[in-house]
């Protein structure tokens, strides 16, 4: 029995994987409306029932975690990750990702962006004297720090996952 051929590929670097990020957050914030907004609008407008703020955070949770590991577990990347011709493996084997795998990437991934907005907040309030801006800088940076600086690229979610992005190679 003949196996079958795996996409061979490059590590990607920094730059396309911030690119294909933008995508993904413009691609979210809509379906972030659709799956979110328009059924809490829909509740409050509608039956004048505002659901409470944790549900809210909840269900916008739920759609970004589904949207993720649902794209990194079909189809080996996200809609955003697709033009710049990424797609993520087992860093190991190269085999496509669990629905545990990539639930666990997920979390880093989440870890390190909610770390990031928290670091912006700081900055833009400029209360950048205590010891929680300090922590919550220092996730991003070092995900940053060690994808540019390790020949594997990889940032802290790929780390904790096991995983890695990698970019075809144009036939």
């Amino acid at each position: 029995m003949q196996k079958a051929a795996r996409d061979q590929g490059a590590r990607a670097g920094i730059i396309v994987r911030i690119f294909a990020s933008a995508y993904d957050l413009t691609i979210l914030f809509g379906v972030t409306m659709l799956f979110v907004g328009l059924p809490i609008t829909i509740s409050v407008e509608m039956f004048g029932v505002t659901p409470p703020q944790w549900l809210k955070g909840l269900l916008f949770l739920t759609v970004v975690a589904a949207y993720f590991i649902g794209f990194w577990v079909k189809g080996g990347a996200t809609t955003g990750m697709r033009p710049w011709k990424l797609r993520l493996a087992m860093l190991e084997t190269g085999d496509p990702l669990s629905p545990f795998t990539a639930s666990v990437r997920f979390a880093g991934l989440i870890l390190t962006w909610l770390a990031l907005a928290m670091t912006l907040w700081y900055i833009a309030t400029k209360d950048t004297g205590h010891f929680l801006f300090f922590v919550a800088a220092s996730i991003p940076a070092i995900s940053l720090l060690v994808m540019t600086l390790s020949k594997e690229k990889l940032a802290l979610h790929d780390l904790i996952s096991g995983s890695t992005v990698y970019r075809l190679k144009l036939k």
